[in-house]
């Protein structure tokens, strides 16, 4: 019951010092999903992982992707109005898990960015009681993807593929 409470929240707005973490409107997926560029995206932006999301997101046509609280969020930074990457979760949580994504333009990379957005992300899938841990997958040679999430406290997991898992237990 809590678990379907939870799925009704809308997508939230997140705001940081230098962001704000929004939904996407319909145009910008739909764009993303084109591969096209929009006036108020960064160059770079979307990037073959947005586009990905983007079009899976369409052709699902689910709630989860774009508008619940477990939706990837568009990430503008705050001084320009940019759109300069995603993130958020890949869906509801699996076995109390939530698994959190996102993406920057290179040029948006070591700027202290993606430790603003998880830590905005982490807020969120922690005032769910029913979340239990949060997870992210990274390719082996994303080592500043890496050092983002053990920055954030995450622990690497034992996990079989071609990509390292990290956990982050609820905070006691």
């Amino acid at each position: 019951m809590t678990e379907d409470l939870e799925a009704l929240r809308p997508a939230p707005v997140l705001e940081t010092d230098r962001l704000l973490l929004r939904p996407f409107t319909a145009g910008e997926l739909d764009a993303v999903a084109a591969g096209q560029a929009a006036e108020h995206f960064a160059a770079g932006f979307p990037g073959p992982e947005d586009v990905d999301f983007a079009r899976e997101s369409l052709l699902a046509g689910g709630y989860f992707f774009t508008e619940s609280v477990y939706a990837r969020l568009a990430v503008l930074e705050k001084a320009s109005g940019q759109v300069v990457g995603t993130a958020g979760f890949v869906g509801p949580p699996i076995d109390a898990e939530l698994e959190v994504v996102g993406s920057l333009t290179a040029d948006r990379r070591n700027q202290g960015y993606a430790q603003e957005a998880i830590a905005a992300l982490l807020d969120v899938a922690f005032a769910d009681p029913s979340v239990t841990a949060v997870r992210a997958s990274v390719p082996e040679d994303n080592v500043p993807a890496a050092q983002v999430l053990v920055a954030a406290g995450f622990l690497r997991r034992e996990s079989r593929g071609p990509e390292i898992d990290y956990v982050l237990p609820r905070p006691a």
